[in-house]
């Protein structure tokens, strides 16, 4: 069984968006790896001005390290300890 941690709809369509493999597992799974799905640097960039956008925050770069891009989960770990939890997603 996989988990899903609680994000929104607006986090998969972006990683839907510029992992169209993603798009056929939706609802994603936390374990569903980026790099087998087509992450490559230049859309490592992509996605976090993206998501950046989306969720209105500054990741920093300490945060950004090659296992913060292992996975949809790890990845939202990332984006989420940005958000502020008075904000309703």
């Amino acid at each position: 069984m996989t988990s899903r941690p609680r994000w929104d709809d607006r986090y998969e369509d972006v990683l839907a968006e510029l992992l169209p493999r993603l798009a056929e597992e939706r609802p994603l799974a936390a374990e569903a790896g980026l790099r087998g799905a087509g992450l490559d640097s230049m859309a490592i960039v992509e996605l976090l001005v993206r998501l950046e956008e989306a969720y209105q925050v500054a990741i920093p770069d300490e945060e950004l390290g090659p296992e913060a891009f292992e996975t949809v989960g790890s990845l939202w770990e990332v984006v989420s300890g940005r958000l502020d939890p008075a904000v309703p997603r």
